[in-house]
């Protein structure tokens, strides 16, 4: 593994100069809307609040503005803690450039100030309860890098939360749910126009309905698979061809199915419903072909393994592209599987090696996973989607299913296969 450069990587005082490249990669953006109003958690983040005060007051500063000093040392502490203990990276991003917060654009909303932030975080350091490594330039892939930061093993060993007592701030302003990224996945701006409008207070209504849902994770231990059971705000993402727009960040999409099916919604059983070899049935349908059998049984081959190769074919700029690209997914004799795939699905052959197409099979998925969020919203049901699955209270499992067929055999004029 390539190591940072040392001249442009610093540690916080607690030497954290030894931190994974791979940790620091996947670190994401602080999440400034955590609060509690748990006592016994609030009692702790007053302890540390109050080191804080006393170490001002030894450096001879004075506390101003104390009550929002003390809000933006909960958010950040708070945020840690979670991403220590929910995600796969406890490394936060977060920038210390003043202008960055004097303004906000569409994917950041203004709530720290810089000031107040900056003077929270660099106390949380001197307490050795932060560990941090400023903005550095990465000479493997020639980019550069925010400030990271996370909670240090002090901090950790001090803390006992609760995930459940940690709630959304309504004071914070509203993350933005439709996201366009270019070639490099890079969010790019946008205007805003009817439709785009629309689909934006359509997910706003289904995000109140997530928020106002009971999904209990009891009998799942969500830190074993690095799920953070609070990211419930639902997004949907596009390419800047308005391609894409498949529903992103709710945590079931990371659990294992087995898991996933421990899931309850407002204290009842669930169960998931998923299109049969939705992209390929997608394919033969838009020929007016229904696929006779399995699309993704080859005699000889692991069933899996064929799937995954002919999504990428779909996917991929050119046959070599393809060979290489399912080699590198670990799966032997790859050219001797793409051939026994072309010849399989010679209907629909056409549409391999064309990223465009498989670009438009996933606006047809995303397409109708919006008609079916939609639907079930108006209704006040609650349905969480994996793409081309989703997962409904048991008792509404019959309602989903008449959805999913209908809606498919509406647009296609092909009846689908559910599982």
């Amino acid at each position: 593994m390539d190591t940072f450069d040392r001249s442009s990587v610093l540690a916080s005082r607690n030497e954290v100069d030894e931190a994974p490249k791979d940790a620091l990669l996947k670190a994401r953006p602080l999440q400034v809307h955590r609060k509690t109003d748990y006592p016994p958690m609030n009692s702790q983040l007053a302890t540390i609040y109050s080191e804080l005060v006393q170490l001002r007051e030894e450096n001879e500063k004075q506390i101003r503005k104390a009550d929002r000093v003390k809000k933006h040392l909960d958010v950040v502490i708070l945020d840690l803690w979670v991403a220590a203990t929910y995600y796969e990276s406890p490394w936060r991003f977060i920038s210390l450039n003043r202008n960055d917060y004097t303004k906000g654009t569409r994917y950041r909303k203004i709530y720290l100030k810089y000031d107040l932030f900056k003077g929270v975080l660099d106390n949380l350091v001197s307490l050795e309860y932060v560990d941090l490594i400023p903005g550095f330039y990465d000479r493997s892939n020639k980019k550069g890098y925010q400030t990271r930061i996370k909670a240090s093993d002090k901090l950790l060993k001090f803390l006992a939360f609760d995930i459940k007592k940690i709630e959304r701030d309504s004071e914070v302003p509203e993350e933005e749910f439709i996201i366009k990224r270019d070639e490099n996945k890079n969010n790019v701006d946008y205007e805003d126009d009817k439709i785009i409008n629309q689909m934006r207070e359509s997910l706003q209504k289904y995000n109140d309905l997530l928020r106002q849902t009971d999904i209990n994770t009891d009998a799942i231990d969500l830190r074993y698979h690095k799920c953070d059971p609070t990211s419930i705000t639902v997004k949907r993402i596009f390419d800047k061809d308005d391609n894409g727009g498949r529903f992103y960040n709710g945590f079931w999409e990371n659990m294992p199915e087995t898991e996933r099916s421990k899931l309850k919604i407002n204290n009842e059983e669930v169960c998931e419903l998923d299109y049969s070899s939705f992209h390929p049935t997608i394919a033969y349908a838009l020929k007016g072909i229904q696929p006779e059998d399995e699309p993704y049984a080859i005699d000889g081959c692991d069933s899996n393994e064929v799937k995954k190769a002919l999504l990428l074919l779909f996917n991929c700029k050119s046959r070599e592209h393809a060979i290489n690209t399912v080699r590198s997914e670990g799966i032997k004799n790859a050219e001797s599987l793409v051939h026994k795939i072309e010849e399989k699905h010679k209907a629909i052959s056409d549409n391999f090696y064309d990223p465009w197409f498989g670009m438009q099979l996933q606006s047809n998925d995303s397409l109708i996973a919006g008609f079916i969020i939609n639907k079930l919203t108006e209704r006040g049901i609650t349905c969480l989607p994996i793409h081309d699955s989703f997962i409904v209270a048991k008792k509404y499992e019959k309602e989903l299913q008449d959805l999913m067929e209908n809606y498919f055999y509406m647009i296609f004029e092909v009846k689908p296969k559910i599982k």
